[in-house]
């Protein structure tokens, strides 16, 4: 494995895009939607970015890329067609030790983006370090086959019973043995089978059955027996 997998936390960073066109603008909105200042440079703009641009959303210099461009951001992106721009980009960021991604161009790259597949706030990256892009979007709808939506929810429900189990359950291990039951319960075929409200059921019997009996099982429970267990 020659990369090493992380997820940035961009939040009010800056972050530089050059190039305006319809690959700068995914990049672009993906930056914006991680919660950074994205700033981009290029002399011309989708219709998209326009908007984006009109909205105070993203800052937009119309013009060439200059190495002044790159003062004060984390990381840079270059995505135009123009090999030599992207070229200048790379080596102006190196010099800096700014994080650089040239689309396409993984030679250029101090970091590349994998193909990313997002279930509410569940996210599944996958990368072949580059070497093959068509076999990642693949793998990206094989697995979309096999992860719906349902998984965003499940995701939401075991994060707030997370949170009202640290206040009712002091003990780690209990704790963990309740997070891990609800996720390994029936509650996900229920959120598929959009039965929401039975779903939070079980979390709530679980926790109501973990402060009152911490020696319990959860996880050699059927269903009938967690429904028994209603209030």
């Amino acid at each position: 494995m020659r990369y090493y997998p992380v997820y940035l936390d961009l939040k009010d960073r800056a972050v530089l895009v050059v190039g305006g066109g319809k690959v700068a603008e995914g990049k672009s909105e993906q930056l914006v939607n991680a919660g950074a200042r994205v700033r981009v440079v290029s002399p011309t703009l989708t219709p998209r970015l326009s908007q984006l641009v009109a909205g105070k959303v993203i800052e937009h210099r119309a013009g060439l890329f200059t190495e002044d461009d790159l003062d004060g951001v984390m990381l840079a992106i270059s995505a135009t067609d123009d090999r030599a721009v992207n070229e200048a980009v790379a080596r102006a960021a190196n010099a800096r030790q700014i994080l650089c991604n040239v689309v396409d161009q993984r030679a250029l790259c101090s970091f590349i983006a994998p193909a990313l597949l997002t279930r509410g706030e569940l996210q599944i990256s996958i990368s072949s370090g580059g070497l093959s892009p068509a076999l990642v979007q693949r793998v990206k709808r094989e697995i979309a086959e096999l992860i719906g939506e349902e998984y965003g929810e499940l995701l939401e429900l075991a994060a707030q019973l997370r949170r009202a189990a640290k206040e009712r359950v002091p003990d780690f291990e209990r704790r963990r043995a309740l997070l891990h039951a609800f996720i390994e319960s029936e509650a996900l075929k229920l959120l598929r089978a959009k039965r929401r409200d039975e779903a939070w059921q079980i979390a709530h019997q679980l926790l109501n059955q973990t402060t009152q009996d911490g020696d319990i099982d959860f996880a050699t429970k059927s269903q009938a027996e967690l429904e028994a267990m209603k209030d």
